[in-house]
């Protein structure tokens, strides 16, 4: 049985997620061996163990992969995008980044090299290394489509962590021959403009990518509207017919102030001539053909050109 000091330092040791390598144990290693023997702690790689007190998670495990690929790794791929809020679920094995130079295998862990891997890439997060978001966006790019990339793109503009400029100029900066996952993060980036500008919303991107996938004529994005001395911007316009397309994702209604700012807005747009047509979530991302063939009856119903 072990001590209660043995076991106050195994407590102190393992406080970030329960997993603490050898040489952060004020142990000897025949103690760590002996609490490992009577399930005091439990060996989950070389010399990186884990607190048996504290619940099994995916966060868990990622630690005790990091920690077990040495210093100057990350995590990478979806299990970074986890940890700064792009991506909602760790993946099955976590995923880290290393040198080259570092081994491949490490039991239950997806390990991926970057040849121009530098320390300044990796960061600390919830108590974790971690590549930064930019580098996250890369790395996801081999494991994720275009349509997935774009999204955690959009999530990252909107967090404030890096501009579409900035992933370009990341893109560039790693830019070889052969190497994975850059092809995606171009089409993602392709796919993110509307237009001259980056989609401000998922909704409006999927929007974009939907809807306006099945036959729209060009409209223009965050389309400028002066009614008196106020200036309102609509999601997706055709001015020629004054008709005006709004997505509405729940973001939009997470306020009271917000609503009240749309119904005014709604209400100024439709005295001063303008038709309003509004899709929500599960229209716009589930019924994309259902949306457009609207918005085509619409604009045949005011006059606009369209080509059949």
């Amino acid at each position: 049985m072990p001590t209660a000091e043995t076991l106050r330092e195994i407590r102190r040791a393992t406080r970030h997620h329960g997993i603490a390598t050898g040489p952060q144990f004020a142990l000897s290693q025949g103690q760590l061996d002996s609490c490992c023997a009577d399930g005091t702690l439990e060996r989950r790689h070389r010399n990186v163990f884990a607190d048996p007190a504290r619940p099994r998670t995916p966060l868990q495990d990622l630690a005790a992969a990091v920690a077990a690929a040495g210093t100057w790794v990350g995590a990478c791929g979806r299990s970074s995008a986890c940890l700064w809020g792009l991506w909602d679920e760790h993946p099955t094995s976590p995923e880290i980044l290393v040198p080259y130079g570092r081994p491949r295998r490490i039991h239950g862990v997806t390990v991926n090299r970057f040849r121009n891997f530098e320390p300044s890439m990796v960061t600390t997060r919830n108590s974790i290394k971690v590549v930064k978001p930019l580098i996250t966006v890369l790395t996801l790019g081999k494991v994720v489509g275009a349509i997935d990339l774009a999204e955690v793109i959009i999530k990252g503009r909107q967090q404030r962590l890096f501009s579409v400029d900035d992933v370009h100029a990341t893109v560039n900066r790693y830019a070889r021959p052969g190497r994975t996952g850059l092809t995606t993060t171009r089409h993602a980036l392709d796919l993110v403009m509307i237009g001259e500008r980056p989609a401000e919303s998922l909704l409006e991107f999927y929007f974009h990518v939907g809807p306006g996938r099945c036959g729209l004529p060009p409209y223009s994005y965050q389309h400028q509207v002066r009614i008196g001395r106020k200036r309102y911007y609509i999601d997706f316009a055709y001015p020629e017919v004054m008709l005006a397309i709004e997505v509405d994702g729940y973001e939009k209604r997470a306020a009271r102030q917000s609503l009240d700012y749309d119904n005014d807005r709604a209400n100024a747009l439709t005295l001063a001539g303008w038709t309003l047509l509004r899709f929500g979530w599960t229209k716009v991302r589930h019924q994309p053909e259902e949306v457009a063939r609207a918005i085509l009856v619409r604009l045949g119903q005011l006059g606009y050109p369209l080509r059949w």
